[in-house]
């Protein structure tokens, strides 16, 4: 695993046996044999499942071992409907509670949570590690950053966008993976708008952090335009080198963005509102809040380093 090797160096890991093809059943038959050397155990999306697995371990360590679930949930769970009244929820309340501490990535959906559904949670973003300072100064530059031929990810609505907007002395960076079916829609995008070329790049796949933080640190704007994330990774990111961010209306872009403090948000999949807000921001009627101020926001609220010891004092509470 290159990415373990290159970016986490001096991570000891075992990787957990597919013995058999149901995922809770390997975890179950992992923790029979590794559980004692254990203080902690991490797990994302908790099913019931998993969280009997929990318990009987915290059970069997005499409640030494120490559950995290990380739900990674998105704003869909607002749509969840409990019956407080009914037995299933009342068993799904002492077992969950009793098994282990559960973190949310947006405030919104953790105060829901907390409301109406039978387990309690934190809320605890997603963060950066931060990247040793740089003297880079900021081009007239847009960022795009994801897998770009993914649907879900929506990059037709950028080049929409940028086909019907002047885009004068700015550029574009389109950072991220694609295929050779994508290949064509590239070709196709520049015949149809050939005063573009030059102007738009397709970087491709960016597998060294260096280089990627080096696309983060030279523009100005990062745009998103996914028709859903759970969290949306890098929006943090790109805050953290002090972008503008300009994004689909989602909650997690909701939220870090400050609510419109940090960024300007567009229905998902208008790219009319997108190409007006980038319009706007390159005629500069639109002022863009200092670097600075957009980094010390990032480094105020989703510094991992200060999250982290959020999420330890979570684990060590009672």
């Amino acid at each position: 695993m290159p990415y373990l090797k290159n970016e986490v160096k001096g991570l000891h890991y075992k990787p957990i046996k597919k013995v058999f093809k149901n995922e809770d059943l390997n975890i179950f038959l992992f923790l029979l044999f590794n559980f004692w050397k254990m203080n902690y155990v991490m797990m994302f999306h908790p099913s019931f499942r998993k969280i009997l697995i929990g318990f009987l371990f915290k059970v069997l360590s005499f409640n030494r071992l120490k559950f995290y679930f990380k739900m990674d949930a998105n704003d869909t769970l607002l749509e969840e409907k409990f019956y407080p009244e009914s037995v299933n929820y009342k068993l799904r309340n002492f077992f969950y509670n009793k098994t282990g501490k559960f973190t949310v990535e947006t405030k919104k959906v953790a105060d829901f949570m907390n409301e109406f559904s039978y387990i309690n949670v934190s809320f605890l973003p997603n963060g950066f590690i931060k990247s040793p300072e740089n003297t880079i100064t900021k081009e007239n530059r847009l960022l795009w950053v994801g897998r770009v031929g993914a649907e879900e990810k929506g990059i037709n609505y950028l080049l929409s966008a940028l086909s019907n907007i002047d885009l004068k002395n700015w550029k574009v960076d389109i950072v991220g993976p694609y295929d050779s079916s994508f290949s064509e829609t590239i070709d196709n995008f520049f015949l149809n708008a050939p005063g573009l070329k030059g102007k738009i790049e397709f970087t491709g796949n960016i597998s060294s952090r260096e280089l990627l933080d080096i696309y983060y640190a030279k523009s100005k704007v990062f745009v998103l335009t996914s028709k859903y994330e759970s969290f949306g990774l890098v929006l943090v990111e790109a805050l953290a080198h002090g972008n503008f961010l300009v994004s689909s209306d989602l909650l997690p872009a909701q939220e870090i963005s400050g609510f419109g403090k940090f960024g300007e948000l567009f229905p998902v999949g208008d790219s009319q509102k997108l190409a007006s807000i980038l319009q706007s921001i390159i005629d500069e009627k639109t002022h863009l809040p200092s670097k600075e101020s957009i980094i010390a926001y990032a480094d105020e609220n989703y510094d991992w380093s200060g999250l982290v010891k959020k999420l330890y004092e979570l684990l060590e509470s009672k």
